[in-house]
């Protein structure tokens, strides 16, 4: 599963939590969803994510970004 974060359209932030429940039904883990700025976080299966997108209510999904920093010992170069 990959993280991922979901912004609501404006249209729907009053509804977000029936946004929400439409993104549980095509297999996201909602982990938070923070209404008064329009943000759903969770996971979904990487062949999941695209039909996220399509959900009625969702302005876009964005997959979390991980970076790797090297051990304090490391040579980064």
């Amino acid at each position: 599963m990959i993280g991922i974060t979901v912004t609501v359209d404006a249209d729907h932030l009053d509804n977000i939590e029936a946004v929400g429940a439409a993104l549980r039904l095509r297999g996201m883990r909602v982990d938070q969803v923070l209404g008064a700025i329009g943000i759903i976080s969770g996971a979904v299966g990487e062949e999941e994510c695209a039909v996220l997108e399509s959900v009625p209510g969702v302005q876009s999904v964005e997959t979390e970004n991980i970076v790797q920093i090297p051990p304090p010992d490391e040579n980064p170069q």
